[in-house]
């Protein structure tokens, strides 16, 4: 499970955001996650609060958004959403595609909170 290394991951990242911009604390960290990006959100949410456990985020919300998946046909220009055709092109029947969108994970919002 790759999950684990990307929370550890993009904790870091939201860490060194929240030092960066002389931050108490992080309150919420919201992702974007491509449909068919192959991380599977259940695990994030599951290994999210272990891994904040003693940091600036300790008690900050997790939020996963979806970024729906697209491709683009190259034998006949038809984009669509390979998860809900089967893979195959719906115009031609064609498996020959090039990804548009949704294969990533994007970092979308780190909320924190000034010292006061």
């Amino acid at each position: 499970m790759h999950e684990m290394s990307i929370v550890v991951s993009f904790v870091k990242m939201a860490e060194d955001f929240a030092v960066k911009n002389n931050a108490a604390r992080v309150v919420k960290v919201v992702l974007q996650l491509g449909e068919i990006s192959g991380i599977e959100p259940r695990y994030l949410h599951e290994f999210y609060p272990t891994v904040i456990e003693g940091t600036m985020l300790e008690g900050s919300e997790l939020v996963i958004e979806t970024i729906e998946a697209s491709v683009f046909c190259t034998n006949c220009a038809t984009t669509y959403n390979p998860t809900k055709s089967d893979l195959k092109c719906p115009a031609c029947e064609s498996e020959r595609c090039d990804v548009i969108d949704g294969r990533g994970l994007y970092i979308k919002e780190i909320g924190i909170i000034e010292p006061s």
